[in-house]
């Protein structure tokens, strides 16, 4: 029995049917002279469906209005999809900042709420054009946003860094009299901090009549990323004092500000808070302690936190990893390495930076040399310009120039200021002034205004006494207006951290005290290395010139107001040169304190006359 044509599953029906004779023969004088038969069935819609020759009046066209009606509106899902289709095709394009309406095509599907989904979703999504697309297309088809629109835009312009986009967007949150929202406000906080507009951030906070723990939040989590570290914890004080208790976002902040200021006082303080208020210690939360205590020098306390944490990802170990390697510990770096691998955990290239700057630091050669292939060849990591230069530096101070020369000639990628620099402070380091002249000038090409790449030639010149050469570069600085960036160095006393700047303009009890260390150290050897000061001082000025640098400051100033035989821990934003490496050594042995500096590549824990570092750094 044949079927019915309605009851034929759909995918069978574009398949020809093989019929007996008699029923095609039946089913064409049926069809002949049907106007439906060029569509196989009479359900074709009106509009469509072909008329025969001279029945036009017999069959009237329906009114637009009518058909109008009979069509069903597209379903809000349909427009969704016809509307991000749209926004893909002209992002693709690069014609997302066009200036006609282009939603007016979907009518009054198109409202508020529609707008609103597809901005979150593209946000959500990294889709951050697409997002500021839809947000600019809405306003011209006049859909109103609300604060709950603002937020993800503002995050989207803030993650491509349209600082003049921003600020169009506050003044329309301003003229919807939305900008004093908490969220909205917490969200231009978030905008104007991403974009290194922290003084407008701030702005923003002040005027913000209602405030929560994510609007403080967002401002001490902007001043650490913008490296306003004592602006973050005078904030972090002031939150305290307006009542508002910190979440665990906060102490995130918090501690990275520790961190980079080396305050360690204020660090366990915080470590203490989240234990006594039960704050949970989680990957984010754990990892930044261990990463404080790291950049603090403690590292039992780093180890102790680690062991503690339950929940470990790459980056709690990248912390690690890089803590033992920052404090001169490369071999235990190697070996949480190893656990690592052991976990199952896979190593990215901030793990491998972190195994050849402990390489570099305590000298391990061919470890750094096995590791680096290991990235390469097992790991399938392209090494970035980071882990050339940690390279560069093992082999320059271990004396292996013409491999260090041999790989940044081979490098994938073209050599930048930090590989050419590296290789110009080793050639100090072994007194290499012909491949250093030649670094400088590969240096000097590509940053002709850095006052570093000028002092590190002069000290190589310094070094062989080669003082024309010396005053042709500083009549060079001087021409170009080239500046030396002044060292700065800083030290935690009391929960307090005091920063001091090289000068020899000092309250008179500091020089006093310096005078009265300088007096002791002569007793036992210390003599002043006067090699790098300017050549046309006499003796004893030049003895004047290093003996008041900023860590020396701070070195005083910490003997003088701290507990005895307390462990004194200062930060310098400068490389520690060579009579203060030997002036910390000596102060360790005669006064009998220790001591830990964190200069710009490194730690130096003094005790009983030696350093950490070997001597090598």
């Amino acid at each position: 029995m044949k079927r019915p044509l309605s009851l034929i599953p759909r995918a069978s029906r574009a398949l020809p049917l093989r019929r007996p004779a008699a029923a095609a023969a039946t089913a064409v004088a049926r069809t002949r002279g049907s106007p439906a038969r060029a569509y196989g069935s009479a359900s074709a819609p009106p509009e469509t469906r072909p008329r025969a020759p001279g029945c036009e009046s017999a069959l009237p066209a329906e009114p637009p209005a009518a058909r109008a009606r009979a069509s069903p509106a597209p379903s809000w899902h349909v427009v969704q999809a016809s509307l991000m289709s749209l926004v893909e095709s002209r992002v693709r394009s690069g014609w997302w900042g066009s200036s006609s309406p282009l939603f007016l095509q979907f009518g009054e599907s198109v409202g508020s709420e529609l707008c609103r989904h597809l901005i979150r979703r593209c946000t959500g999504q990294g889709k951050h054009l697409h997002s500021v697309f839809v947000f600019i297309q809405m306003q011209r088809v006049g859909a109103r946003p609300d604060s709950f629109t603002f937020a993800p835009v503002l995050k989207s312009v803030a993650r491509l860094c349209l600082r003049e986009m921003g600020r169009s967007v506050h003044a329309y949150a301003a003229k919807a009299n939305l900008d004093g929202d908490v969220y909205v406000g917490t969200s231009l906080v978030n905008f104007y901090s991403g974009c290194s507009l922290i003084g407008d951030a701030r702005k923003v906070f002040d005027g913000m009549g209602e405030r929560n723990s994510v609007s403080w939040n967002a401002l001490i989590t902007g001043y650490a990323h913008n490296r306003k570290f004592t602006e973050s914890l005078d904030l972090f004080r002031e939150m305290q004092a307006d009542g508002v208790e910190p979440t665990e976002v906060t102490m995130v902040g918090v501690l990275s500000a520790c961190a980079h200021l080396g305050a360690l006082g204020l660090g366990k303080w915080v470590h203490e808070y989240i234990d006594c208020h039960g704050l949970k210690l989680n990957e984010f939360l754990g990892t930044a302690l261990v990463d404080m205590y790291a950049k603090c020098g403690a590292v039992t306390e780093m180890e102790k936190v680690f062991m503690a944490m339950r929940v470990k990802n790459v980056y709690t170990w990248n912390a690690l990893i890089s803590g033992f390697a920052m404090n001169g510990l490369g071999e235990a770096a190697l070996q949480a390495f190893s656990r690592m691998v052991m976990e199952n955990l896979k190593p990215d290239g901030v793990t491998f930076l972190g195994i050849l700057c402990g390489c570099c630091h305590e000298g391990l050669v061919d470890e750094g040399k096995r590791y680096f292939r290991i990235m390469k060849e097992e790991c399938g990591l392209r090494p970035g310009l980071e882990h050339y230069g940690c390279m560069v530096d093992l082999l320059g101070q271990a004396g292996l120039f013409s491999e260090a020369l041999h790989l940044i000639q081979n490098m994938d990628l073209k050599p930048d200021p930090i590989i050419w620099r590296t290789l110009l402070g080793a050639c100090r380091t072994h007194r290499n002034v012909p491949l250093g002249r030649y670094a400088a000038r590969k240096l000097l090409e590509l940053e002709p205004t850095n006052a570093d790449n000028y002092v590190l030639l002069s000290n190589i010149y310094a070094q062989d006494s080669m003082w024309d050469e010396i005053a042709q570069l500083r009549a060079m600085m001087n021409q170009k207006a080239i500046a030396k960036v002044a060292g700065c160095s800083s030290i935690e006393i009391g929960n307090a951290v005091y920063e001091f700047i090289a000068s020899d303009c000092l309250k008179r009890e500091v020089r006093d005290l310096l005078d009265d260390i300088r007096k002791e150290l002569k007793q036992v050897g210390y003599v002043a290395n006067t090699g790098l000061a300017l050549y046309d001082i006499e003796e004893e000025e030049k003895e004047s010139s290093v003996a008041f640098h900023s860590e020396k400051i701070a070195l005083a100033f910490g003997l003088m107001k701290s507990p005895p035989g307390s462990t004194l821990r200062i930060v310098k934003n400068l490389r520690v040169c060579q009579d203060c490496h030997v002036f910390f050594k000596l102060v360790s042995l005669v006064y009998k304190r220790e001591i830990s500096l964190r200069d710009r590549n490194q730690f130096h824990h003094f005790a009983g006359g030696s350093c950490s570092c070997r001597d090598h750094w």
